[in-house]
């Protein structure tokens, strides 16, 4: 932030968005709008009226894909350590290797992983082999050669699908899959001309959906520490 880097900043998570507030205080803040100058007396949050151009870093998980082979609800192995390193070449059969004491259990073969933090591998890899529980192989030639140092962390993340069937898994958590059902319930009773049963479905979807919504929505607040302050 270019400034006010001593006031109270508050950010609210909606969806894939962030919005950023700056907290205004005392008799002494106005503002210009439509409705002509406001002399703000109480606290209140408004947007803040400069650009940022370093000091917010902010990181998504971007999933494209239409289908899924497994659900996004099983996805959770996940390792983070300064003890992580890459090998290049020196797994069985000259595949490239992740290496971590014995962190690495909950990860199986056939995983997609995403690697952040670290100086040469970031990226998207599939785990050819996971037959260690300190040891992960990839594809010969996807790594750099790296010790062990930076904080690393691997997640697991869905594998596509690209030919789906019945068993695969629409790219939707367990909320909005749900809401998916309804409205199918909702078309096949408009089909049969059911309208009232068609009626109650709808509403049912539209429930989901706002829920899964609502579920999405966090606000945290955070104060700067006075160095006169007590603790």
């Amino acid at each position: 932030m270019s400034s006010y880097v001593d006031r109270e900043w508050f950010y609210y998570l909606k969806g894939r968005n962030i919005h950023l507030y700056k907290l205004l205080g005392g008799s002494s803040s106005e503002r210009i709008t439509q409705s002509g100058v406001i002399k703000t007396l109480d606290r209140e949050l408004m947007y803040p009226n400069e650009d940022i151009a370093d000091g917010l870093r902010v990181e998504y998980t971007a999933l494209n894909e239409p289908y899924l082979s497994e659900a996004l609800e099983t996805t959770t192995a996940y390792a983070s350590a300064i003890t992580i390193s890459f090998g290049d070449g020196d797994g069985a059969g000259s595949t490239d290797t992740i290496n971590y004491t014995s962190g690495l259990g909950d990860f199986a073969t056939s995983d997609k992983v995403r690697i952040q933090g670290s100086t040469s591998n970031d990226g998207d890899y599939t785990i050819t082999s996971a037959a260690s529980t300190s040891q992960l192989l990839v594809a010969a030639g996807s790594f750099t050669a790296e010790a062990a140092g930076e904080r690393v962390t691997i997640t697991q993340i869905p594998v596509e699908d690209s030919s789906p069937s019945e068993t695969s898994h629409p790219n939707l958590n367990r909320m909005l899959s749900l809401a998916c059902v309804d409205y199918l319930k909702a078309m096949i009773a408009d089909k049969r001309g059911d309208i009232q049963l068609k009626e109650y479905y709808m509403r049912e979807f539209w429930k989901k959906v706002g829920d899964n919504e609502s579920n999405k929505r966090k606000i945290s607040m955070t104060y700067p520490v006075s160095p006169y302050a007590v603790r």
